[in-house]
């Protein structure tokens, strides 16, 4: 984990999802397919909290909200931000795989938006959803996000043309890793899906599937052209993806997924 850490502390996290059209498209899908189950007083948390983008936005909402985040760089923002906006919620420093100060049956919904994108082996992968499992209530809801590989490999067509190589191309298809000193080092310490392997994940711990969404839909490969919208035609192209977000043909190529499954008690 020291590497992971290593890439999260001091990486701005917090303005990530606003910077730029395409990731404010991210964050925006997040929140419209979140909306219906963050009620005021309802009990989420979220594992993998990063700076608190979505838990303090859900603390504002009323939601009653627990984040847990493993980079301590991380937590000292989200306290630091918790405080300046004046929102109560509960911060703890830990890891998505095991928190054993969160009670088991205790929560309706929780969200984990980061810690599968890291989760490079199935034994970590297993024991992030199972940990999920225990926290949630009977019937709870679990909100999990993951970054496909084959969007991953586009990726590399377009930016890093030195890493199509038969190696890396291969590794990443067949195990989700990119472990090539030619990479940056977030794709080093990433773990990279497929939209069945989230499916099958949720649905081997005692879930099953509501709704898997296309967070980004193909907006990371039109970029230059969403990116340079004005606000309202922003808003009119974010009205008409979150129309299509559910077409299931949209899944490999779009940079994030988001998966919600119910816990089955």
């Amino acid at each position: 984990m020291q590497g992971l850490i290593a890439q999260y502390t001091d990486a701005n996290e917090d303005s990530r999802l606003t910077r730029q059209f395409i990731t404010q498209m991210e964050f925006d899908t997040t929140m419209d397919v979140l909306k219906a189950y963050l009620v005021p007083r309802v009990k989420v948390i979220e594992l993998g909290a990063a700076t608190g983008r979505y838990s303090l936005n859900f603390a504002k909402m009323g939601c009653d909200t627990t984040a847990v985040e493993l980079v301590p760089d991380q937590v000292n923002i989200l306290q630091r931000n918790a405080k300046e906006q004046d929102l109560t919620l509960s911060i703890h420093e830990g890891n998505a795989c095991s928190v054993p100060c969160i009670k088991s049956d205790s929560h309706d919904l929780c969200v984990m938006l980061g810690p599968l994108y890291h989760l490079q082996t199935q034994a970590q992968r297993d024991q992030a959803i199972s940990e999920a499992y225990r926290i949630l209530k009977p019937n709870g809801v679990l909100a999990v996000a993951y970054i496909s590989r084959y969007f991953v490999a586009g990726m590399f067509a377009q930016q890093y043309p030195e890493l199509i190589t038969p190696e890396i191309l291969s590794t990443l298809l067949e195990t989700g890793l990119v472990p090539s000193p030619l990479a940056d080092s977030f794709f080093n310490v990433g773990d990279f899906s497929t939209p069945a392997e989230m499916e099958d994940l949720v649905s081997e711990h005692g879930f099953t599937q509501l709704r898997h969404v296309a967070t980004d839909g193909f907006n990371r490969y039109i970029s230059s052209g969403v990116n340079n919208f004005t606000p309202e035609q922003y808003k009119t192209w974010l009205s008409y993806h979150l129309k299509i977000c559910d077409e299931p043909s949209l899944l490999g190529s779009s940079n994030h997924g988001l998966l919600l499954a119910k816990k089955i008690s």
